[in-house]
């Protein structure tokens, strides 16, 4: 009979190789988002990274952001803050966030586009 363990959401129990795998990423990849400090993942007394689920999580939204959307390291650095901020507001209740985006801050993350030089990107829409 096999036994099945269940791991809570923050404990880290995934090496940097699955972790990998399960991302669709190299372990390269998630050096490098290490070394940006994007993320801070556990380590054992042999120094081997080790990943919860939270950080699959936030791996994966930095994979997306990365791959997908094409924004550099420094562009998520500014969109994961401003995403952290929103959720620190709906954490203190309804009625301090109108609902509205503060004016600017999607401008800002326009600016970190791939070559982070403050140039965005050119749109991909036909006309």
């Amino acid at each position: 009979m096999r036994h099945v363990v269940f791991h809570g959401p923050k404990e880290p129990v995934y090496t940097i190789s699955v972790a990998a795998r399960l991302l669709g990423v190299s372990p390269q990849f998630l050096r490098q988002v290490e070394n940006e400090g994007l993320i801070s993942p556990s380590r054992t007394e042999s120094n081997i990274r080790l990943y919860s689920e939270d950080d699959l999580k936030l791996l994966s939204r930095i994979v997306y952001l990365s791959r997908v959307r094409g924004v550099n390291f420094q562009g998520i650095r500014v969109i994961l803050a401003m995403e952290e901020g929103e959720r620190d507001k709906a954490d203190d209740g309804p009625d301090r966030h109108s609902g509205e985006e503060p004016p600017g801050e999607w401008d800002s993350i326009r600016r970190f586009s791939r070559d982070g030089r403050g140039q965005s990107e050119p749109s991909s829409r036909k006309t």
